[in-house]
């Protein structure tokens, strides 16, 4: 998840895993998800990233998918964290709060991708362009995205529910750097790789209508 994207796709995906009651199933659909994305990506490198909400009761299984996330050449993030002295080793963190950006930063160091949740709030999102965030996290509102991708070279993730492949390439063309499109591709009925090609195809498809109307 770098500012530097030559070499990758325009836009990657980003997957958010918040149950973890059936870990076979989600280690099976991580692995078929990166799969898919080894096989029908055409780029030097691909930046998809999953983040992990914690939990206390699932610190062991967090720390577990972490190390899968990153075997499978994904990014691991996690998000809803109260004590950042232990990361399970994962590549970075979501906020909620702008005010804990410095705190956290001494505590991981300058490698690490420090996001926050921005909502709606253009607001926040004003607050982290001022500040040293790597990502935003932004409703998937084409206009507000727009908004923000005009005036900050800050990394863009789309979240809400609904994002799909039929209906994403607005949020692509606006200026969106990665789509929350874990619905679509953890429950799509012919199985994760297909979901994840669909989206990958889709990407691709918007990307070169905004080439040629630009």
């Amino acid at each position: 998840m770098s500012h530097d994207k030559s070499g990758s796709p325009p836009c990657g995906i980003y997957i958010r895993i918040d149950d973890y009651s059936d870990m076979v199933k989600l280690i099976t659909n991580l692995r078929q998800m990166a799969l898919a994305v080894n096989r029908a990506s055409g780029y030097e490198k691909n930046l998809d990233v999953v983040e992990l909400a914690y939990s206390a009761e699932n610190d062991e299984k967090i720390a577990d998918l972490v190390i899968l996330i990153q075997a499978e050449g994904l990014v691991a993030l996690i998000s809803g964290l109260e004590d950042f002295s232990d990361i399970k080793d994962a590549d970075g963190v979501l906020l909620e709060d702008v005010g804990l950006l410095q705190d956290v930063r001494n505590a991981l160091g300058k490698e690490a991708i420090i996001g926050l949740s921005c909502g709606s709030d253009r607001n926040q999102a004003q607050k982290a362009k001022e500040l040293d965030f790597d990502f935003v996290k932004l409703v998937a509102d084409p206009p507000l995205i727009s908004w923000f991708s005009s005036q900050s070279d800050i990394m863009i993730v789309t979240c809400g529910k609904g994002i799909t492949n039929d209906n994403c390439a607005s949020l692509v063309q606006a200026g969106a750097g990665f789509l929350d499109v874990s619905d679509y591709i953890m429950g799509y009925k012919k199985g994760v790789m297909q979901g994840t090609v669909n989206v990958m195809h889709a990407i691709e498809l918007a990307t070169q209508v905004k080439g040629s109307v630009n």
